[in-house]
């Protein structure tokens, strides 16, 4: 609807103020749950009594981590603010309960906000996968990236418990006299000291801090003069006595030097190295399946998590986008294996809270039609300590007093302090107004934006009906992002007196892509650390199956060849990270397709052999999968050399076609990114309006990408 304006008194210089800051309304919507929109206008009243409620739930698992795995779904429609509700949990500080009440410190939890559905893989190693993701990865959470508090909070537990069991040859050797000091070690000499700076470590381990007040462990060795290295040996030294020799045992033990190494050393590849291929290579007495593996993984890393009672919170935001991301699928089949996946996991691992944000719509079509036993687990309710039972959040459009201060919070962004009336340039009648008749805080944003760019630009507001029909068809034709419209002065005119309106109005095609370079840049960040790229293996090899089938979706070509049929993710042998691939079939005018399997070889070390062996297998199927295996490998380590040289020679020796591309950081970050751009354009779009055809900037943007997944361009 158009909201009358009855407007307040706007001079020139107020409404010059305006243009010049811009319409504050523009991004009217979360993209993510780590979109810094959400932080910016943040209104900490708005759903105070859900987020509390919520976090409520994540604490029982705080103060028993061990217990039952429970799913509680956030149900609004599209736009009612889930995923800035979650945002605000992943990144959110105090959160008041009820008015004038005072903030407290939330903990710290480990949250999962998987940014893609993979319906073919395993649930549970799906699961996994996207958990060592946001483990190694450059995201962060309230300020830090989970490796680097995870790793900091358990080195110092593990660390303690080594120097309370130290005797006194460790404890000098940890503290060696300099010189001729070393002399007077053999008589005994310098043991008080060694002893006194040992204990001056323990009594700062044991110091209960915050995890904002904590002293960094490395500088803690710094001002003791403690060596990091011999901290780490002597820890890893105590790991080796204490842990079993059992499956759990060996895998523990792996994890925790791993994560000492991270913290003491600031070496990340250990840890990398062992989530992603060491775990599997371990010396089983009886080697396990795939599925095995993946479970035993799950069930150490979440007791090393329990352990440190840090509660694990997997939260899937946009579900409508997450599973049905292809308008053509079977969206009821897609549904019943999520969620027999996510009742299959309550069943296998405890301790993990899982938060499902969806729309409403699309929970009452699926849930209701799933099999009794899957209905009973999502049902089931949760009892929160002095917040009820809870078995359901729904979230409500706004009051109009909490509207007003969602306005509020998003105009002072533009409006300077004290010089005009908080809600300047609108008036209390009309933000009661949108309050009252829209449905969605969306819909509320987004006639605040028509009705800003009335009041201060003089555009004539339109309903969402004419919005829509004047789109233009081909979402990515060249726009005009803003225009200025001068008045002439007539003869006599004061020159003081000249209008001008600046229009900034995005148009579709500026909008796709300000989401891809948004999702692009957020998908560098994750990927910068050293161990993040080899983490996300499984992530990266999702998003190349999103890529070429979205290619194949809207008629994208290489030179003369076009995609025939895509298969997104095709998993295969008993490892896994290493054994999946995407297969696309190219074909070449009216010849026959060519069956191109094509993978991510991101093995490191001795991984790195290993990886190769088992890609280059997957030429080895019967019957025949592929006929052309294409391995994208990252550009700083393409030689082979020793193993996988030889692993490589043996493969042509056999006749078997295969070619490695070497790939940037910038390649594997647009991989990372795809389906979250997807994802992000999904959310943008009005309910039941299809994607527009990406082609052109799928091929103006990733024209090099596609020459390396294609067959070679004549």
């Amino acid at each position: 609807m158009t909201v009358a304006a009855s407007a307040p008194l706007l001079n020139d210089a107020a409404l010059e103020s305006l243009r010049l800051a811009g319409n504050p309304f523009r991004n009217f919507f979360a993209r993510n749950p780590d979109d810094d929109v959400c932080a910016r206008f943040h209104v900490a009243e708005l759903f105070a009594k859900e987020r509390g409620q919520l976090l409520g739930v994540v604490d029982l698992y705080r103060a028993e981590p061990g217990m039952h795995s429970e799913m509680v779904p956030i149900l609004g429609n599209k736009g009612a603010g889930k995923t800035h509700l979650l945002h605000s949990i992943k990144h959110g500080g105090p959160t008041p309960l009820s008015k004038g009440a005072k903030g407290v410190e939330e903990g710290w939890q480990l949250l999962v906000t998987p940014g893609t559905y993979q319906k073919d893989t395993d649930f549970l190693e799906y699961l996994l996968f996207q958990l060592i993701d946001t483990l190694l990865g450059g995201g962060k959470q309230k300020g830090r990236r989970p490796l680097e508090y995870l790793s900091e909070q358990l080195t110092r537990s593990l660390l303690q418990r080594a120097l309370t069991g130290a005797g006194r040859d460790e404890q000098m050797a940890l503290f060696p006299a300099p010189g001729l000091g070393r002399i007077g070690r053999f008589l005994g000499l310098g043991s008080a000291q060694a002893q006194e700076r040992t204990q001056w470590l323990l009594d700062h381990l044991r110091r209960p801090q915050s995890a904002t007040q904590a002293t960094p462990l490395r500088r803690l060795c710094v001002e003791c003069a403690l060596d990091p290295e011999r901290a780490c040996q002597l820890l890893c030294n105590c790991v080796d006595r204490s842990e079993p020799h059992d499956a759990a045992g060996l895998l523990r033990r792996h994890i925790y030097q791993g994560f000492a190494r991270a913290a003491l050393l600031d070496d990340e590849s250990d840890l990398a190295n062992f989530l992603t291929y060491g775990f599997a290579e371990l010396d089983f007495k009886v080697k396990p399946s795939r599925q095995d593996l993946v479970l035993s993984l799950c069930k150490v890393l979440m007791g090393v998590f329990q352990t440190m009672k840090i509660p694990v919170v997997v939260a899937f935001d946009q579900l409508e986008d997450l599973l049905l991301a292809r308008r053509n699928d079977d969206g009821r089949r897609t549904a019943e294996a999520f969620f027999a996946g996510i009742v299959q996991t309550m069943h296998q691992i405890d301790g993990v809270c899982f938060l499902v944000f969806a729309e409403r719509g699309l929970w009452n079509r699926f849930v209701p039609s799933l099999d009794g036993y899957i209905q009973d687990r999502l049902n089931n309710p949760v009892h929160v300590p002095g917040l009820g039972t809870i078995k359901t959040l729904k979230l409500e459009a706004p009051p109009p007093e909490l509207f007003r201060r969602v306005v509020e919070a998003r105009l002072a962004s533009v409006v300077q302090s004290g010089m005009f009336a908080p809600l300047f340039p609108f008036t209390e009648e009309q933000i009661e107004q949108i309050a009252r008749t829209e449905p969605t805080l969306r819909d509320m944003l987004q006639q605040c934006r028509h009705l800003f760019d009335h009041l201060v630009y003089g555009e004539v507001q339109k309903t969402a009906y004419e919005e829509t029909e004047a789109q233009p068809r081909n979402a990515f034709a060249p726009a005009v992002k803003s225009f200025v419209v001068v008045e002439t002065p007539t003869e006599g005119t004061n020159l003081d007196a000249v209008q001008v309106k600046e229009l900034v109005r995005p148009a579709a095609g500026s909008q796709v892509t300000e989401a891809w370079e948004h999702a692009l840049t957020a998908a560098r960040e994750t990927l910068a650390p050293e161990g993040a790229l080899t983490g996300a293996t499984r992530e990266l090899q999702s998003g190349l199956g999103a890529f070429l089938q979205t290619c194949h979706e809207h008629g994208v070509k290489v030179g003369p060849w076009r995609l025939q049929h895509v298969v997104p993710e095709w998993s295969f042998g008993g490892h896994p990270t290493y054994g999946v691939i995407t297969i696309a079939h190219w074909v070449c005018r009216d010849g026959q397709p060519w069956k191109v399997g094509i993978g991510l070889f991101l093995g490191r070390g001795a991984g790195k052999p290993k990886d190769l062996e088992i890609k280059l297998s997957s030429l080895d199927a019967t019957p025949t999968m592929i006929d052309h295996l294409i391995l994208l490998r990252p550009d700083d380590d393409l030689a082979l050399s020793g193993k996988s040289k030889t692993i490589w020679q043996d493969a042509e020796k056999r006749g078997r076609h295969a070619r490695l591309e070497p790939s940037g950081a910038d390649h594997f970050a647009m991989l990372y990114a795809f389906p979250r751009w997807l994802s992000a354009l999904g959310e943008s779009l009005p309910p039941g309006q299809p994607l527009p055809n990406l082609a052109d900037i799928i091929q103006e943007r990733c024209e090099k990408l596609l020459e390396q997944v294609c067959m070679p361009v004549p």
